[in-house]
């Protein structure tokens, strides 16, 4: 055992004389797999080395093991220094045989041998990086998870998700700064005809081709979103009516000068054209009431004869 725990990062540069007079008569314990060593929420007053096998940390909650130690790899000293109950469950991933030292022995070893109390740290440091990087991993796959579920799949665009969460925001800035808040709600002319006629393939080819035009000439502080199905929504920060009238017709006439250009060679896809409802913002008024003026705005346009904008 001595020479295994000469191997161990615990005891480098520590005499043999002394790790001998601190496992005499200690407790080794033999564990079967899945045997749990330390079980979250526990006491702890033991720290164990690893002579034989391996452990799994748990963190409460993860699908994936924490961390993995292997032979001359310890456990348990953050819970028996601090005295904190165990963080995480620590249990067998094979047959393991680990050796325990109390904390009367840890403090004992820590007094008496600088290259015990050197080694702790390094290895207290070295569970904090490696903490402090699953923990920016975490936040980076969360970062990016979040940001799958705010975007359309099909167009690129951002979703209904997305807008539900940042228009509301968006309006409330407007109320504290007193700016003026306008919203376009933007319809395919006669979409559902152009998928019986040309198929679904063709008809997402055209709303993402929709999509790149009108991300092509909303400004950069436009909120752009696709509202589903073949209509989108796009907010005006600090835009009056007037404003908010000359956006729409600035988009109008992208959307058919690209209608054109895309049903010549080599792109072949049906033009199409939009209208446009618009609606700037009552005072306080609630996101869903401005989404409902739009809309009617919109069934304006369409009922005086489509690709064009109405108020």
């Amino acid at each position: 055992m001595d020479d295994l725990l000469l191997r161990s990062p615990l005891f480098a540069g520590v005499s043999p004389a002394t790790i001998s007079a601190t496992f005499s008569g200690s407790e080794l314990r033999e564990l079967s797999r899945q045997d749990v060593l330390l079980h979250a929420g526990s006491t702890n007053d033991t720290l164990y080395i690893v002579l034989s096998g391996s452990l799994r940390v748990h963190m409460p909650g993860a699908d994936q093991p924490h961390v993995r130690l292997g032979v001359g790899e310890c456990v348990g000293e953050l819970s028996l220094i601090d005295g904190q109950e165990v963080s995480a469950d620590v249990m067998a991933d094979e047959p393991t045989v680990v050796v325990a030292i109390d904390r009367d022995q840890l403090w004992w070893l820590i007094e008496s041998s600088p290259e015990v109390a050197r080694n702790l740290f390094r290895i207290l440091a070295g569970r904090v990086r490696h903490d402090d990087a699953m923990l920016g991993e975490s936040r980076r796959i969360h970062t990016h998870l979040e940001r799958i579920a705010t975007i359309d799949a099909l167009t690129g665009l951002r979703n209904r998700r997305w807008l539900d969460e940042m228009f509301p925001r968006q309006l409330d800035r407007a109320s504290r700064t007193g700016q003026p808040v306008s919203l376009l709600m933007i319809d395919v002319d006669r979409f559902k005809s152009l998928n019986d006629a040309h198929g679904h393939l063709v008809g997402d080819a055209v709303l993402c081709r929709l999509a790149q035009v009108l991300a092509g000439h909303v400004r950069a502080q436009d909120l752009l979103a696709r509202y589903g199905g073949e209509e989108f929504v796009v907010l005006l920060p600090d835009t009056d009516a007037d404003a908010a009238e000359t956006s729409a017709e600035r988009l109008r006439q992208a959307v058919e000068v690209a209608g054109r250009e895309s049903s010549a060679p080599p792109q072949r896809l049906p033009a199409v054209t939009v209208s446009l409802g618009v609606a700037s913002r009552h005072e306080e008024e609630a996101l869903a009431s401005l989404l409902e003026r739009a809309d009617q705005a919109l069934y304006r346009a369409k009922e005086s004869g489509r690709n064009r904008w109405s108020v």
